[in-house]
């Protein structure tokens, strides 16, 4: 009996590693390409596997990439969360300012779902041809429910969402196609420099504005 639940055991935790190995070739794959530019062929070589694996553990490429997008979301909810902490003793531009070193920090390094996001921004129509489109504006949703739970909003709800919308667009761009972005610049998009002048930018532009929602003047 022992040795049937160790071999069942066995058998759930390799094909566990095998659905984890196709997620992260996901992920790789579609940092490059757009979901309509990707196939399951190049995922299944990425990941080592025959190419019926894909479709074993996912049925399409569409729910492979709505679980590589969902994800990437539950990965980035807590750790979007930590950029508040500790912010509410500090001067509005000072917390802002570490808010966006926090967010440049971690998404310059990790620009996976920003990447992605721009990626298939320019290769849709319509944008429920995204299987996993949803995590986007649920990403925008949870970054209101934070900033209202976190901090005292006062401004507008219509200024809230156009803060927001605005602010999420814009870091699509600048870090996840900041290569393009970068070299526009004469930069490279891997230099401090860089970085440094994406933060520079994200506070002349944002900063009025956030302190505009969180003052209501």
């Amino acid at each position: 009996m022992n040795m049937k639940k160790n071999i069942k055991g066995r058998s759930l935790i390799s094909e566990r590693n095998v659905r984890e190995r196709i997620l992260k070739a996901a992920r790789e794959v579609f940092t490059e390409y757009s979901f309509k530019q990707a196939s399951t062929r190049m995922i299944a070589k990425q990941a080592g596997v025959e190419h019926p694996m894909i479709h074993y553990y996912f049925g399409s490429k569409e729910n492979l990439f709505y679980a590589m997008a969902e994800a990437l979301y539950n990965e980035t909810l807590p750790v979007q969360e930590s950029w508040y902490d500790n912010l509410e003793n500090m001067s509005l531009q000072d917390s802002f300012s570490l808010f966006i070193d926090r967010m440049l920090d971690y998404t310059m390094a990790k620009p996976d779902a920003l990447r992605i996001a721009a990626l298939n921004a320019v290769h849709i129509g319509n944008i429920e041809e995204i299987p996993g489109y949803r995590f986007i504006l649920m990403s925008m949703a949870a970054m209101r429910r934070i900033m209202e739970e976190k901090l005292a909003l006062k401004g507008s709800n219509r200024e809230i969402e156009m803060f927001i919308y605005c602010f999420y667009s814009l870091m699509i761009s600048l870090v996840g196609a900041r290569s393009c972005q970068a070299q526009i610049l004469n930069m490279n998009p891997l230099e401090e420099k860089y970085r440094v002048w994406v933060k520079d930018a994200s506070m002349t532009l944002f900063y009025p504005w956030f302190k505009k929602i969180l003052t209501g003047q």
